[in-house]
């Protein structure tokens, strides 16, 4: 499999990377692939952000509670292009 940086900006990155790492370009970008994916997967969700903010306030979420139905985002952005 061949992996062919066409972006300029890319490929210097890329050798940057490998420079520093003192690693081939391609196992640079193995590597920063790798870590941006473990940092997206460690991001919180919005319902996480939402208890942390809670939280702060000394508050949090009704126990059992359950997630809206579509239909109220849905009838919520109507609502909002009127006005």
């Amino acid at each position: 499999m061949t992996l062919k940086i066409r972006n300029e900006e890319a490929d210097t990155l890329a050798r940057e990377l490998a420079e520093l790492d003192g690693t081939t370009v391609t196992d640079a970008v193995v590597a920063a692939l790798r870590e941006a994916i473990a940092s997206r997967l460690k991001q919180e969700t919005p319902r996480e952000t939402a208890q942390r903010i809670l939280a702060r306030r000394g508050l949090s979420f009704k126990p059992n509670r359950a997630p809206l139905p579509p239909e109220a985002f849905h009838d919520l952005d109507h609502h909002l292009a009127s006005d």
